[in-house]
């Protein structure tokens, strides 16, 4: 968790293969799935990184993608610190 003067940002990391990087903005789609080896071994319909921006998105906050350089995928979400 990092503070920020507007924002709080959420990083979370994991030690997969990372997604294209022209496939990114797709796996935001309701329903989709990339197809590897891994996947269809683990399951699922394709909806948590959907319903996941969704919820960030309601909270007035966004979630972005990236490939980390050491491997795998950071997955950031700002969020809108409450004003006291």
């Amino acid at each position: 968790v990092e503070p920020r003067a507007q924002e709080v940002a959420i990083m979370v990391c994991d030690q997969g293969p990372g997604i294209p990087p022209d496939r990114i903005i797709d796996v935001f789609a309701p329903f989709t799935r990339l197809e590897t080896s891994r996947n269809r071994e683990t399951g699922g319909i394709g909806l948590g990184l959907a319903l996941a921006r969704s919820i960030v998105q309601e909270a007035g906050g966004d979630i972005a993608l990236t490939n980390r350089p050491e491997g795998g995928l950071a997955a950031t979400i700002t969020l809108p610190r409450k004003q006291r």
